[in-house]
């Protein structure tokens, strides 16, 4: 290319350029006024915002709704909830009953902007759960042994002890024995529902399994749960739910059983020549091996007795029953107070005895082959009082065992049984200690005041700070179990 040609070309462009230049300004640009949402639970994914929302009661949300142009003017915008995919409200604040349906429900609230038409919508899901899914449990007995349950609801505002009432189940029945539970969790820690164990020594049904979702029973077990048939009737003295497994143990006509999949299982050593009797507080689950291995403490021979199952596939089906383990007699001449399993290395059961005030400790050592050894002893210590000692507990979390006497919780560590005041209720508590369940963070304690018309009383005390949170005095009838199933805080 010549410089001619060149210089024709430049000519040419340098016009264009001056054009676009100059056409700046020429069109109308406007910003958008961007909605903002706040004052809901934040979270990346829609799955991570969910309110907790009792049945029948009332989720009130009022969100901040701000704009980049408009800033708190909301004259111009428009609202709509949504829930399960219909409207609900048309207004920037939420006010839901939750009394459709149990579950997990989607909503969403959307802002239009009139002036441009541009939506801005925030998603969570409403979980309408049953009130008394997470609480804290209380089964009392009125003056005609009538059983009842009652729950303080750790997710509903109202701060009272409630009567629950159970679907298809006209009544508990009478005399009743216990309540324990386990819990069923889901994606996270935060996501359970607490299985409950209730037991009524005069029911149709004995022993009551629980779903706290709905609080329907899930498992019935009467006489006709008995795989021996004949004429077994069911009347247990003693209920003990497995922590570990789906598992049951009760204790009818002094025999032990195993309860699962909503059948009875024959007695342990139903032929035993001795005629075993399984005493209080007797029975000794070891920790996650109780389909292998387990103890009960008889009433009738004065003796802690060991059995297994051959470690075999056949679980729960106890066959051997040793005998002249060494150190049984260790046990002599004394008083059988509790066993319970032990959450401690190479111990899988652990003993307490006393004699006049003086109290003993034990434990069970096996060998390799999983056969049992010896008894031997872990502790003595004098009685810390000369009050009754009431309720015993092991409390296999910590390795510690705690005794009420009147209205003081005594702990001693399992080695040693040095004692020491663990809780005193205030001066102003009527009536002595009856139970106590330390659990979730919490020491939930149970009183009961038999000149009162409402006997029982309930204190709930933080467990790593010993500070009295909660008191509600005479609010039952005489309380028999307590129970926590609670969100860990």
């Amino acid at each position: 290319m010549n410089l001619k040609s060149l210089i024709y070309i430049l000519c040419l462009f340098i016009p264009l350029v001056e054009g676009c230049s100059t056409d700046l300004g020429n069109y109308d640009y406007k910003d958008i006024n961007a909605i903002a949402i706040t004052g809901l639970l934040e979270n990346t994914h829609p799955t991570g915002r969910i309110y907790e929302i009792p049945f029948h009661d009332t989720l009130r949300l009022n969100p901040t709704v701000t704009g980049s142009l408009s800033g708190s003017d909301t004259s111009l915008l428009t609202f709509e909830w949504k829930v399960d995919a219909v409207t609900v409200s048309n207004t920037k604040n939420l006010f839901y009953v939750a009394n459709k349906r149990y579950g997990k429900i989607s909503a969403e609230f959307r802002v239009t902007d009139k002036s441009t038409g541009t939506k801005t919508s925030y998603s969570c899901f409403l979980n309408i759960v049953n009130p008394y899914k997470w609480g804290y449990y209380v089964l009392t007995q009125n003056r005609a042994k009538e059983a009842s349950l009652y729950c303080l609801s750790s997710i509903a505002k109202k701060n009272s002890f409630d009567k629950v009432l159970l679907s298809n189940l006209n009544n508990l029945g009478k005399n009743p024995l216990s309540i324990s539970g386990t819990k069923k969790y889901g994606a996270s820690s935060s996501d359970f529902f607490n299985v409950l164990t209730i037991a009524v020594e005069d029911a149709v049904n004995p022993v009551v399994v629980i779903d706290s979702r709905e609080f329907v029973p899930t498992l019935l077990y009467n006489s006709s749960s008995y795989v021996g048939g004949g004429n077994f009737v069911f009347r247990p003295t003693q209920v003990q739910a497995d922590l570990f497994h789906e598992v049951i143990y009760a204790v009818n006509e002094g025999k032990f059983h195993v309860l699962r999949k909503g059948t009875i299982a024959l007695p342990a050593f139903i032929n035993d020549p001795s005629d075993y009797k399984v005493a209080p507080n007797g029975i000794a689950t070891p920790l996650g091996n109780a389909r292998f291995f387990m103890s009960i403490y008889d009433e009738n021979n004065k003796r802690v007795r060991v059995w297994d199952n051959g470690i075999t596939s056949n679980e729960y089906n106890y066959v051997n029953d040793y005998e002249g383990i060494a150190g049984e007699e260790l046990m002599n001449g004394k008083t059988f107070i509790a066993c319970s399993y032990a959450n401690i290395p190479s111990i899988n059961q652990i003993y307490l005895f006393s004699q006049d005030r003086q109290l003993y400790s034990y434990r069970l050592d096996y060998g390799a082959d999983y056969k049992p050894i010896a008894f031997s002893q872990l502790g003595t210590a004098v009685a810390p009082t000369s009050s009754r000692i009431g309720y015993v507990y092991f409390d296999g979390r910590t390795s510690r065992w705690y005794l009420a006497a009147g209205k003081t919780i005594y702990m001693a560590s399992y080695l040693g049984l040095a004692l020491q005041k663990y809780v005193q209720l205030p001066s102003d508590a009527i009536g002595d200690i009856v139970k106590f369940k330390i659990l979730d963070g919490k020491v939930m304690i149970a009183t009961n005041d038999t000149a009162n018309g409402k006997q029982g009383s309930i204190y709930i005390y933080n467990a790593n700070t010993m500070v009295l949170e909660q008191a509600h005095k005479h609010v039952v009838d005489e309380i028999v179990d307590v129970h926590l199933g609670i969100l860990v805080e």
